[in-house]
């Protein structure tokens, strides 16, 4: 089992994927005028004392303050990506969270960072299952992330198979964030104004 943190977990933006489908350069694109990397950053930095950057493209956010870690396996996916932070950036554990989901909530942000149970990961399930890109993962599941790697696995889900992993329940989900857009993805151009319309709906965003 894993040995009890002795600090919060890292946060961790992973913003190394290309977003093709929404045109290039995701982390840059705006939500209610409000960059979709600044907004990751805010989520974790509310739960997390540490957050760094997890990206396959260093330049475009040479702007921010925060430290970029560089993927080791640039273009390889989501499990390269949270290999490499776990190999780089010295952290106990790490709380993952997408680029692309601007409305997670704070409350299910704390429950996968600071749950008191000895789980190696932690992730919430929503309506297609488990969601890996909003997930806690311990040091100790780094050998078996490599030995996906090696057999030439990218997604990251199948780390919560190859570990013992807690799934916080689709009703705790329900209670923790009750409007339900946790899972929100910003995949496509019409998802911006989507997003930035039910964030000021709900008042995460200020009202033009």
């Amino acid at each position: 089992m894993a040995a009890r943190l002795r600090q919060p977990p890292t946060g961790v933006v992973l913003a190394g994927g290309p977003g093709r489908r929404l045109g290039g350069d995701k982390p840059l694109r705006r939500v209610a005028g409000r960059r979709l990397i600044d907004l990751a950053l805010e989520s974790l930095g509310r739960v997390c004392p540490r957050v760094v950057v997890s990206t396959g493209r260093v330049e475009p956010l040479a702007d921010l303050p925060q430290e970029l870690i560089s993927d080791r396996w640039p273009g390889q996916g989501p499990l390269a990506a949270v290999t490499t932070v776990l190999m780089d950036s010295g952290a106990e554990a790490v709380l993952v969270l997408a680029v692309d989901l601007p409305l997670v909530a704070d409350e299910l942000l704390r429950r996968l960072a600071f749950a008191r149970d000895e789980a190696l990961a932690r992730a919430p399930l929503g309506p297609r299952g488990p969601e890996p890109l909003v997930a806690y993962y311990h040091r100790r599941c780094l050998p078996a992330a490599q030995r996906l790697l090696a057999r030439g696995e990218r997604r990251l889900r199948m780390l919560l198979k190859e570990v013992d992993s807690h799934f916080v329940s689709p009703q705790e989900v329900a209670r923790l964030d009750p409007q339900g857009y946790s899972f929100l993805n910003v995949n496509y151009p019409q998802d911006l104004e989507k997003a930035a319309e039910l964030g000021r709906a709900c008042g995460r965003f200020d009202t033009p």
